[in-house]
């Protein structure tokens, strides 16, 4: 009896150990797919994410453009003809900059139906696997605020010719949300508007904004 009892005690505590050592294996295991699955998984998904940001931009300003067709002449102003005195149109270009921020807004309000989805094999960085395994779903969030601003420059290019530039500066945020992290981004854009060549007498020229 006493050996019965003895051989299922042991038994009971070899399963026991079995059982503790298959378990702390399985954590060890999950815890080395982790460090090398999620790093690559998180660089997918953030380059992604910023190819997705960088298109909302640019189809944002493809339809801003589109309809109100601006062209150099919207955002600078002529003076004084004679002096070739020119100045900027601040309320045009600011004008510009709201239309863009709203359809970047419109744009962004879409993002919690758009999903990037990563297979799982592509964390091995090897093409052989980059499309197989499950699909790793990652939503994409707007956070923050959308902010669009202008520079302008002008700069000599010849005699009596100046180049004028104007160009937006865009900034807008999202948010990567998955079980396994979540992370913020933002991207800043700087995209050109303006670039032409203004004949005429150097001297006169002046910033409304009060640039010289």
């Amino acid at each position: 009896m006493r050996t019965r009892r003895r051989k299922k005690i042991n038994g009971i505590l070899s399963l026991f150990i079995f059982f503790i050592c298959a378990f702390l294996l399985t954590i060890f295991v999950m815890y080395k797919i982790e460090m090398k699955v999620v790093p690559s998984l998180q660089e997918i998904s953030h380059n992604r994410s910023m190819a997705m940001a960088n298109e909302i931009i640019n189809d944002s300003i493809q339809k801003v453009m589109a309809e109100q067709m601006p062209s150099s002449d919207t955002f600078l102003i002529m003076n004084d003809k004679e002096n070739a005195t020119y100045s900027v149109n601040t309320q045009q270009i600011n004008l510009f900059c709201t239309n863009l921020n709203k359809k970047i807004n419109t744009a962004m309000q879409a993002l919690p139906n758009e999903r990037i989805l990563i297979p799982l094999g592509a964390a091995s960085k090897t093409n052989f696997f980059a499309n197989w395994g499950p699909l790793i779903p990652f939503t994409l969030m707007p956070s923050g605020e959308i902010t669009s601003d202008y520079e302008t420059s002008f700069v000599t290019a010849g005699i009596n010719q100046i180049n004028y530039k104007i160009w937006i500066n865009v900034t807008l945020e999202i948010q990567i949300v998955n079980p396994l992290y979540s992370e913020k981004i933002s991207l800043t854009k700087k995209i050109m508007l303006v670039d032409t060549i203004i004949g005429g007498k150097v001297p006169g020229l002046y910033f409304s904004a009060g640039q010289n």
